[in-house]
């Protein structure tokens, strides 16, 4: 064995100096003297030599690396000889080197990750198989450090699902996203990034708020009119009853009056439903919130000449916040009625039908217009925030409140439009009967 890994030939080993023929040189290129050989050693100072890792040379002077042991032979109390066994660790020694510098390097990019997860202004949660928790310093900030108890992202997360939740904690409103970690095929764990959206909350319930008070705003002068119409016709009542001497002419005036005012009460009811707050949702009928809202719009669409197609069908009673549905269905007859300045038709229909993909009963209702249609340029940003096609009448905020209004409470809101009179856009609004109402959704 030694023969074939040093090259030589027996006769050329045998009775020859071995360190000047396989160890005559350190590995930077120093001859080595026999006097410091450590071999050597074993015989002068009777020292064992166990797994000295040293560089040798082969007859062509190429060299490798071997792992060298070395014992004396001893006879009758002196030194006679040395045994010397040795095996080439060349590739093992290259093994350890890239082993060292493998281990280096992902210490390195370890660092480098955990600076990247202490820099985010997100909170990190990185939970393994073993439920074993780590999080950066702004998860500590956010939450002590444990995961928030009301989530159920990070949960997921490890049974190998992607999961976006927002939950309100005693203080802030957190968003997390989580998804698993896979390597080759089995999860790891999971990460959550969390993510304070309390002043975003806080800024879209503002803007939802003045949507609404602008909305009632709006309203003003549609409810001025119609109230004005049957205040006057009880002013001329009551002048009739003054004027009259028959107590049968001034009952029926009377009468006449009372329906008037009754008029008046009921504009006013819807008026005050508009802006109720309310925090439980209610069993509505749709066919009747439609009815009541359309109410107020009498005197508009008769001065603008638009003609009201409403069909309701029958459907079942929706559970929902009754305001914030009738404040959607107020914005899409307000935009339909604004889209017609000139006249035309307002075609509104609801009739029950289930979705197509989970099968969940609800109802539909649709709101078209025959108005000139919304440039296409629009349509892709129509349900984001400050986006109006009324220049300087619309507040942009109305289909950005619908919008999250549907969805809070489990439904979808969808448009198509076509340019050119007589055209017009139609607004369609999915509800599910059962009524889930998602206080994440409101948050983008």
């Amino acid at each position: 064995m030694a023969v074939s890994c040093f090259g030589y030939a027996s006769e050329e080993l045998l009775g020859n100096n071995m360190h000047e023929l396989v160890h005559h040189h350190y590995p930077d290129g120093r001859h080595f003297p026999g006097s410091e050989c450590p071999i050597y050693d074993v015989v002068r100072k009777s020292k064992v030599l166990r797994q000295l890792t040293d560089t040798m040379f082969r007859k062509d002077g190429s060299s490798f690396v071997a792992e060298l042991s070395a014992q004396p032979v001893i006879v009758e109390g002196c030194v006679v000889g040395v045994v010397v066994t040795f095996r080439e660790v060349t590739e093992l020694r290259q093994q350890q080197e890239n082993l060292q510098k493998a281990y280096e390097l992902a210490e390195q990019k370890t660092a480098e990750l955990d600076a990247v997860i202490e820099s985010m202004p997100q909170g990190v949660y990185i939970a393994t198989a073993d439920a074993k928790l780590r999080c950066n310093h702004v998860a500590k900030m956010m939450s002590g450090g444990k995961f928030p108890e009301g989530l159920k992202t990070l949960e997921t997360a490890l049974a190998g699902k992607w999961s976006t939740e927002t939950v309100r904690t005693s203080d802030r409103w957190i968003r997390s996203v989580a998804a698993p970690i896979f390597l080759n095929g089995k999860i790891l764990g999971g990460v959550a990034v969390n993510t304070d959206v309390t002043q975003a909350r806080l800024q879209d319930e503002a803007l939802r708020k003045s949507e609404k008070l602008a909305a009632v705003g709006q309203l003003a002068s549609s409810i001025a009119h119609e109230i004005n119409n049957p205040l006057e016709s009880i002013t001329n009542l009551l002048y009739l009853i003054r004027q009259s001497e028959s107590m049968e002419d001034m009952q029926h005036y009377a009468a006449l009056a009372q329906g008037e005012l009754s008029r008046v009460t009921e504009i006013t009811l819807q008026t005050l439903r508009f802006n109720r707050y309310q925090s439980k949702p209610t069993e509505v009928d749709m066919a009747e919130l439609l009815r009541t809202v359309m109410a107020l719009y009498t005197g508009r669409t008769l001065v603008r000449n638009i003609e009201i197609d409403l069909k309701l069908a029958a459907t079942p009673h929706v559970k929902v916040l009754e305001g914030e549905i009738r404040q959607v269905i107020n914005n899409l007859v307000r935009n339909a009625l604004d889209a017609m300045s000139s006249g035309g038709r307002l075609r509104i229909r609801l009739h029950p039908q289930r979705d197509w993909h989970s099968s969940v009963e609800g109802v539909r209702l649709t709101v078209a217009d025959t108005g000139e249609g919304i440039k296409p340029e629009m349509q892709e940003h129509l349900f984001e925030a400050f986006q109006t096609t009324k220049e300087l009448t619309g507040t942009g905020l109305g289909l950005w409140v619908s919008k999250g209004i549907v969805e809070k409470h489990g439904g979808r809101i969808r448009t198509r439009t076509r340019l050119g009179n007589g055209h017009g856009t139609v607004f369609t609004v999915w509800l599910p009967v059962g009524g889930v109402i998602s206080q994440a959704a409101q948050v983008n």
